[in-house]
Order: structure tokens, then C-alpha cells, then sequence
């Protein structure tokens, strides 16, 4: 057995502990046993239970890993000069832009024989050169594409050999556990070889690097699941979910729904009509399935709770809305009344604000509202959609804690508290999965990550940099900062 001692143990129902005991097989015990004793000083350090992040791509973090991205660089000047240095052929693909005038003339005059991609920072658009365009038979004056046809784009580049999905993950898991992370709910299973080669890949992945991977069924994909059965039940780290669907877009490609105008005069676009999202919500109903609902825009939430409304889950699951970053006075209404289950990205707040409200003519409802929905007693846990924001817990709980940009707090009354914020990576987000977890307490599995710093009472001014030192799943240890 190992006992950990000599540090702050908090246990997630009330309790801070000084010694915590884990059997040899990683379950937590209320008292030793009678096997050798591994004593290990966390000298004053803090214990937590490892974290889970509620919504992001784990695949496609570790592609974003392994490929060139200028999410660091703002100038287009910098950001131009980045894809020349970095130009392969016969296709360059660069993510992580956050959209500043280049067009594709801009991309021909770097190169009119090779197809270029470059994926905007938040996934839902796509800036590319006239050879690509030529390509995607698309007409399109600038290069700048959104939604279907951004989505159309990423499918045309060729697929990965099934070694290289494989490669993405376990350089996604090396790097989470460094964040704490063990787990994560994630969508992959229709953007890169299907879903067959996909889900292999997780089962492969899972045999070397131990992490918890809940896995959304992209409606896109729900025929497969049909086809083959749930194929991976019982399986120690992975888990089939939701079926993950689209209801509109985003605010940086002013498409998501609201219901404010923005100042270009528009209010955003559902990304399917009505009867046609109706149709995907009615075949997840089939099989007795939940829906997971990308929706941004407030105006889209409420017509998404309407819809889940009048077809509602099967009792005992729970639907889940990805984002809900903004709601209008109706949807929180609905939210109530709702089986549902809200992965929020605190880390939108840090990275979107100020400027995303200059794209509006007023400012809507509610905001990133995630007290109001914690107060409503509305199920929520914490994510970061990564790879569109770093997947480190610490800084998501510094955006969802302190809402400060620039030395402004914004809607200080939407500021969660540090245990709320906490549960939101730990204890909320085992809800929805089969596995136990979140707590630090006899008879859980010693899932545990340990910081150097208290997250519960490091000043504001230090709180972003409070490091992980070591990383558990089921008491063996995945990551120690001292041997990277």
C-alpha cells in the first residue's frame, strides 16, 4: 500500500486530510492494511482529485501538437511570414489564426502550387488560397470560409495512416497529465478516418497511456454505432456518450444565434434548419441515446431547450449543451426544467472579451453565466474546448474565479467560487460517465493530483501559477514534474 502524509488532503465532501491510504490495487482506504507501507511526503503540498476536462478534442489536441500553429501570433505581417517559413508540399496546414485581414490573395502570392489551409482559432472557419478553393470547387471572394464549408475544406485534406491517430493521443495524454488531467469527454470520432479506424485508435492509445476518454457520437457517425454495437462496454478507459450535434456557430464568425443584432446586422445562423436538427435529436431518440448540442448564441440555447423539450430524454440520462456561453431570460426557464447537463469553457471569457462584445449593437441577457446557472442548480462542469484554449485546469479556474481581463473584473455577481470552480473539474464532471470518481474518500479509486500550491488560498496575483507536481490513476503515477 502507499500512505501519503504531511500535506493538505481535500477530499471534496468537506474534509481536509493530513494522510490518505490507497491499496496496491489504487483504491482509496479508510485505514491501513496489511501489506508493505510506501510513505511519501508531500511536504506541505495539496491533494485533489485529478481532473477531467467536460469538452474538448482529445485527438485533435494532439494533432494541434504535432502541426504548425500561430495561435501566438497576432500581426498578419508575422503570421504570413510564419507560413512561408513553414510551407510543405504538396499541402500546408497551419491552425490556431485568429482572423486579421488575410485573404487568399494574401495565401496565393506565398504560393499558387500548394493547397493551403489556415484553420481560424476557433474551428469553425477556414481561410485558403485559390488553388485549394479551386480544388473544394467553392467560389468564395476572399478565401474565408465558415461552417459547412470550412467543414468541407478540413474533409479534403487526406486522412492520417491509423500509426499517426495513434501517435495524436499518446502525445495528448503525455501532455494532459502534466495539466492533472486523466480524463477527458471528448469529440473525434467523425473528423479524421472514420470512426471505425478512430475508436481503434482510443483502444490502442488506452493499452499504453491510462486515460479516461468519453467519447461523443457525431450524428454523423450514429449509423456506425448502430452497425457495430457498443463495442468498447466494459472497457477500462473508454465509454461511448452522447450523440454530438450542431445547433449554430460562433461569435468570432458572428454566427452563433442571439439574440441581439450584430453590428453587421445580422443575428447568426443555425447551422441546420429546425426540421432538419429535429430529425438528428429524433434518431438519437431511437436508440434510447442523449444529444450533445453545440450552441453558442443565446437565441439557439432557447430554441435547443425547446426542442429537447418536446423531445425529451429518456429518464435517468441526461442530455448536454456544449458552450451556452450566452442565455437569454427563457432559456435559464427551460434550462430548469430540463434533464441536462452544460460542458462551459471558462477560458472563453479570458481569450473572447473584450472584443467579441464589440460585435454586438447591445449587450445581451446574460454572459458566460455560469453563477446564475450554478444558483439555478443547473448541471455543469468545466472545460476548454482545447485545442482552441490551452487544457490546463488551473488558468480555466482562474477565468471562471476572478473574470478579470485587464485588470477589469467582468459581471463580478457571474464569479464562481474556488470549490465551485473545482468541482467543475473534479467532482461535476464524473456525472455523466460510468466510472467512479471525483472524491478523495474510502472505496474511490485513487485518481489524485497534487500542486504546489493551494488552490483555496493562493492570492490572485499567483494563482496562474500553480504548477502540478505529480499525476495519479488508480495510485500509480503518470506524471512527476521532477522527471520531465
Amino acid at each position: 500500500m502507499k500512505t501519503w502524509t504531511n500535506g493538505k488532503i481535500y477530499t471534496m465532501d468537506g474534509l481536509i486530510l493530513n494522510t490518505l491510504y490507497v491499496s496496491d490495487s489504487g483504491v482509496i482506504l479508510s485505514q491501513p492494511d496489511n501489506t508493505q507501507n510506501q510513505v511519501i511526503d508531500l511536504e506541505g503540498q495539496c491533494m485533489y482529485p485529478a481532473f477531467i476536462d467536460c469538452h474538448m478534442h482529445l485527438m485533435g489536441y494532439g494533432q494541434h501538437l504535432s502541426r504548425g500553429q500561430v495561435k501566438h501570433l497576432r500581426s498578419k505581417i508575422d503570421i504570413l511570414n510564419y507560413i512561408r517559413q513553414h510551407l510543405t508540399k504538396p499541402v500546408t496546414y497551419i491552425e490556431g489564426y485568429r482572423p486579421c485581414g488575410i485573404t487568399k490573395e494574401d495565401l496565393d502570392h506565398i504560393s499558387d502550387e500548394v493547397f493551403i489551409y489556415l484553420r481560424h482559432e476557433d474551428y469553425h472557419g477556414m481561410t485558403v488560397n485559390s488553388l485549394t478553393l479551386n480544388k473544394l470547387e467553392i467560389t468564395s471572394e476572399h478565401g474565408i470560409l465558415f461552417e459547412n464549408e470550412g467543414t468541407k475544406a478540413m474533409q479534403s485534406i487526406d486522412k492520417h495512416s491509423h500509426e499517426t491517430l495513434v501517435s495524436f493521443l499518446e502525445k495528448a495524454y503525455q501532455s494532459l497529465y502534466q495539466f492533472g488531467l486523466i480524463g477527458a469527454h471528448s469529440d473525434d470520432l467523425f473528423y479524421f478516418n472514420g470512426y471505425e479506424d478512430t475508436l481503434k485508435a482510443f483502444q490502442e492509445a488506452s493499452l499504453s497511456y491510462p486515460f479516461f476518454a468519453h467519447l461523443l457520437i457525431h450524428h454523423e457517425t450514429l449509423h456506425d454505432y448502430v452497425k457495430k454495437g457498443n463495442v468498447i462496454d466494459n472497457h477500462s478507459f473508454l465509454e461511448l456518450g452522447a450523440v454530438k450535434m450542431f445547433y449554430d456557430g460562433t461569435t468570432g464568425s458572428q454566427t452563433a444565434l442571439m439574440s441581439v443584432p450584430y453590428t453587421t446586422g445580422g443575428f447568426g445562423e443555425r447551422i441546420r434548419d429546425q426540421k432538419t436538427f429535429i430529425t438528428y435529436v429524433k434518431a438519437a431518440r431511437n436508440h434510447d441515446l442523449p444529444v450533445a448540442v453545440h450552441v453558442i448564441g443565446d437565441k439557439g440555447l432557447e430554441e435547443v431547450c425547446e426542442i429537447l423539450k418536446a423531445y425529451p430524454v429518456k429518464k435517468g440520462l441526461f442530455d448536454r449543451i456544449i458552450h451556452a456561453s450566452y442565455a437569454t431570460p427563457k432559456a435559464l426557464e427551460l434550462l430548469e426544467s430540463l434533464d441536462v447537463f452544460l460542458d462551459v469553457q471558462p477560458q472563453f471569457i479570458t481569450s473572447d472579451f473584450p472584443q467579441t462584445l464589440d460585435y454586438f449593437q447591445s449587450l445581451p441577457h446574460h454572459i458566460f453565466p455560469f453563477k446564475t446557472y450554478d444558483h439555478l442548480n443547473i448541471n455543469y462542469g468545466l472545460s476548454s474546448d482545447a485545442p482552441v484554449e490551452i487544457p490546463n485546469p488551473i488558468l480555466g479556474m482562474y477565468a471562471a474565479i476572478f473574470r478579470e481581463i485587464d485588470g477589469v473584473v467582468f459581471q463580478p455577481e457571474e464569479r464562481l467560487t474556488r470549490m465551485q470552480a473545482l468541482l467543475g473539474y473534479t467532482t461535476h464532471a464524473w456525472t455523466l460517465t460510468n466510472q467512479k470518481g471525483g472524491y478523495l474518500k474510502p472505496g474511490y479509486p485513487a485518481h489524485l493530483v497534487i500542486t504546489d500550491q493551494d488552490i483555496f488560498t493562493t492570492p490572485k496575483a499567483q494563482f496562474k501559477s500553480i504548477k502540478v507536481s505529480e499525476t495519479y490513476v488508480f495510485g500509480k503515477q503518470v506524471f512527476n514534474h521532477k522527471k520531465t
